[in-house]
């Protein structure tokens, strides 16, 4: 009766998430990782959730059977768990090695799933160990990784842009939709830059009020993500201005106000001191991803930080 429960409350967990998806809620989720993962897979949420639920109910309904005195239903629930657990090695090496960010919500719903295999007696809990280590390990074998900065577009991580002629090539803003720091930085671009902008946001975006800007429907915010993680930066607001000559790299709130007012605004000549400069496109020197910076961390949410 005990793993009856428990599926059940998976299948209420999936299921709420499920529905504050449709409905245009935030879902259940106890940081921005959630955000990050959810970026990265080709099917929407929802179908995850929509999944997820029907999985916990189909197990609730063959404990429930199973309880009746029939060991088919015990073996084919044993089947599901086993399933399950493999499924769940696939999605945290996906979040430890690929992404390199835990979404809290997936944490959850691999604990009732453990749970109920622990709950399933030793055999099982011996079975499922066994499944998820090969495949973990299996998976750390292979060359998976995530896309490096001399192999991915940046262009398709951009949801924006401002088309102006420019003496740069190309000018990308890294930003978060709920960061105080990034917001300060894209209002004061206003309407007399004269820079070609680029806007890569870290995730999905809702609202967006700068205006005279040219909007992009198909964008993935994990482009954004895999770039900052792969340079061994973690916050927020990011400037990268790449040219023919140079790639530069400026992180904080300050330093991208400073340049932009001095190459995109013409309001003043400002020392922007600190940022990083390369050539072609190695990223060999990096600010210090250690140094705190008048910005807001890539995985936790910072709309309520002051300017």
């Amino acid at each position: 009766m005990i793993r009856a429960i428990v599926a059940f409350l998976g299948s209420i967990l999936t299921g709420l998430q499920a529905v504050f998806i449709v409905i245009g809620r935030e879902g259940l989720c106890l940081n921005e990782g959630c955000k990050i993962v959810d970026s990265f897979p080709k099917l929407p949420p929802l179908y995850f959730n929509i999944a997820g639920c029907i999985y916990f109910l189909t197990l609730f309904w063959c404990f429930l059977k199973g309880r009746r005195g029939s060991e088919y239903w015990h073996q084919f629930a044993k089947l599901l768990l086993l399933a399950g657990i493999a499924s769940e090695a696939v999605l945290l090496f996906f979040q430890y090695s690929i992404v390199a960010a835990f979404c809290s919500y997936c944490l959850i719903v691999f604990s009732f799933i453990l749970l109920l295999n622990i709950l399933s007696g030793l055999r099982q809990v011996f079975a499922s160990m066994v499944i998820f280590t090969a495949v973990f390990a299996i998976l750390l074998s292979l060359e998976l990784r995530a896309v490096s900065s001399s192999d991915m577009s940046l262009d398709a991580g951009s949801y924006a842009q401002i088309d102006e002629e420019s003496k740069h090539s190309a000018l990308y803003l890294f930003f978060s939709e709920s960061c105080a720091h990034c917001e300060n930085v894209i209002a004061a671009i206003g309407e007399e830059n004269s820079c070609d902008i680029r806007f890569n946001p870290i995730d999905r975006i809702d609202h967006f009020s700068l205006s005279g800007i040219r909007l992009f429907s198909d964008y993935d915010p994990g482009v954004n993500v895999a770039f900052l993680k792969s340079l061994g930066i973690e916050e927020i607001p990011v400037l990268v201005v790449s040219d023919q000559e140079r790639v530069l790299i400026l992180k904080g709130e300050s330093r991208i106000i400073a340049y932009l007012n001095e190459h995109c605004l013409g309001r003043e000549e400002v020392d922007y001191s600190g940022s990083s400069q390369t050539t072609s496109s190695n990223y060999g020197h990096l600010p210090d991803p250690d140094q705190k910076e008048d910005g807001c961390s890539v995985e936790e949410d910072c709309a309520d930080l002051g300017t």
